[in-house]
């Protein structure tokens, strides 16, 4: 009875193993709870009987465990246990005991998903496990540690493409320079863009050699992060770190390294990306057929799950607000009826209790000058009495439109409360014209590609000049001229060298047309505020059209 049959549960769909848990779920959490008592024992007063018990009750759960062929959950217990085993002979650290509660903690609710009949996976206990395994110096299990899928599908290699020049070091740029900006945490869809023409040009490489397959799945997996759903953690952030190394091994060998089979642990991590995505495009679609993974629990599934793991994380603020709204409604909805009825003592005193609910969680959130405004207004109001409501009216409204658009920072901390133009509107006006800008870039990308692979047909790059031209425009409204001259001088080498020449470019040269498009799309993107590298793309720019000259 696997837990991957769990997995695939969803709505009131209960899966055999979720009702086989629910039996001993009661014994499950009273051993977790008094292995919570024994744990706050041993902090309080280092009682070492009180880990010995803790350890005892871990024990009994990995048994519990082992029963159910709870794979994840078993491993967590066997962590714990020899962890303790080791720090048993030593002053217990606070790091220990923190990794020792969270795992606990963890572990209860993940068994209360599973009950509750909710999508989950193996892989959501991962950083729990690797949390413990941490207070040991011990390395980190991989993500996909207990996935399960065949390496080995029957697939057909494409033949090896003819011989041509390769750009092994600025595609190990491009590469590099899109994992920059994801370690920067400023945005994926720049990084990623890159990254995937970086590798779409190692896969083109390695056909017909033995790390092919690898290739393919990366590509696949790249695409499968581009998803919203898709949590960019710092795991995953590790595995596109380990594939550097992959392929600055092939830049170091030229291509040989091609020839060279790659480790099955790094493939089952790509692989496993690839399964927790929604097979939105062809290449995903085959991918899961390949693999035939594709009945496994989706990622938009496990994010849900994974933040509720966690605890409050960044959505909390935008709950948060969106309840201060609420208030906020509340209060000018009570304004609106005193204009129009007579004023209740209780009507009243709900006011003043509204606005001073208001101004107390402002102080919380660390806006004091909307809250000391907020408190303020509630005790003139009060010391006043009701009679000077109606009286007030205006001084009233103006001052909640004040304490309204304070609390927007919450949510909105960008925005310049100086600014003489309306920020909002500025901000709109701006990213309409970059999101004009990179889909221009992204079409002309795409023609580019067409064109190559049409051997030379230049009915799909005839209107890319013009496109070249509109996106330079931009680039003047929006005060970059380094980045308009640079597009000026691509759309003079597609005028002169590709449309009006006799003699076809060489493809290297149309390659690195589409990198230098390629590098200032990720500039833009970084413009708005979504990627991070804006030096490297410039470099990479500027070296790709000195490759044209």
């Amino acid at each position: 009875m696997m837990l991957e049959m769990a997995e695939i549960s969803t709505g009131s769909e209960i899966s055999q193993f979720a009702a086989s848990l629910n039996l001993v779920r009661t014994e499950i959490v009273n051993a977790l709870d008094q292995a919570a008592s024994q744990l706050d024992l041993h902090s309080e007063n280092g009682d070492p009987e009180s880990l010995r018990s803790f350890l005892e009750e871990v024990q009994q759960v990995r048994g519990t465990f082992k029963m159910l062929d709870f794979r994840a959950g078993e491993r967590l217990c066997e962590e714990l246990a020899e962890t303790g085993r080791v720090v048993r002979s030593q002053n217990v650290s606070e790091s220990a005991l923190n990794a020792f509660t969270q795992a606990i903690v963890f572990l209860k609710r993940y068994v209360d998903f599973i009950v509750g009949g909710e999508p989950v996976a193996p892989s959501l206990l991962i950083p729990t496990i690797n949390t413990v395994r941490r207070v040991r110096k011990e390395k980190p299990l991989p993500e996909a540690y207990f996935f399960l899928a065949n390496l080995r599908p029957k697939l057909q290699t494409p033949h090896a493409e003819p011989s041509r020049s390769f750009p092994y070091r600025r595609a190990r740029q491009m590469y590099q320079l899109g994992l920059i900006g994801l370690i920067r945490s400023h945005g994926r869809r720049g990084p990623l863009q890159v990254m995937q023409r970086a590798v779409r040009r190692f896969e083109q490489a390695s056909r017909g050699g033995a790390s092919w397959l690898f290739w393919y799945v990366v590509e696949g997996a790249l695409e499968a992060l581009s998803q919203d759903s898709f949590e960019m953690t710092a795991q995953r952030l590790s595995l596109l770190g380990h594939l550097d190394r992959q392929v600055r091994r092939i830049q170091d060998t030229e291509g040989k390294a091609f020839a060279e089979k790659l480790p099955d642990w790094l493939l089952k991590e790509f692989v496993y990306l690839v399964a927790l995505a929604e097979p939105e495009t062809e290449r995903l679609q085959k991918l899961q057929s390949d693999f035939q993974i594709a009945r496994e629990v989706k990622e938009k599934y496990l994010a849900v799950a994974r933040s509720r793991l966690r605890g409050p994380d960044s959505s909390a603020l935008q709950s948060l607000s969106e309840a201060l709204q609420d208030e906020l409604q509340s209060v000018k909805d009570s304004l609106d009826l005193f204009e129009r009825t007579e004023i209740t003592d209780a009507s009243f005193e709900e006011f003043i209790s509204s606005l001073t609910r208001i101004g107390d969680t402002l102080q919380i959130v660390n806006l004091s000058s909307a809250s000391d405004r907020t408190l303020a207004l509630a005790d003139d109001l009060k010391n006043q009495g009701a009679a000077a409501v109606s009286s007030n009216m205006t001084h009233i409204a103006d001052e909640i439109i004040h304490i309204e658009q304070a609390m927007r920072a919450l949510t909105h901390n960008s925005l310049e409360e100086t600014s003489l133009v309306d920020p909002v509107s500025l901000s709109e006006a701006k990213i309409a014209v970059l999101a004009e800008s990179m889909t221009a870039l992204t079409m002309i990308k795409r023609a580019i590609g067409s064109y190559i692979d049409s051997s030379g047909d230049k009915l799909h790059i005839k209107n890319v000049g013009k496109s070249i031209t509109d996106v330079a425009g931009a680039m003047m409204f929006l005060e970059l001229p380094e980045i308009y001259d640079m597009l000026l001088e691509l759309d003079r080498f597609v005028v002169r060298k590709v449309l009006e020449s006799e003699l076809p470019p060489k493809e290297s040269q149309m390659e690195a047309l589409a990198d230098a498009i390629t590098a200032i799309e990720y500039f833009l993107d970084s413009i708005g505020g979504q990627s991070a590298g804006t030096d490297e793309a410039l470099k990479l720019a500027r070296e790709s059209i000195n490759h044209l000259r």
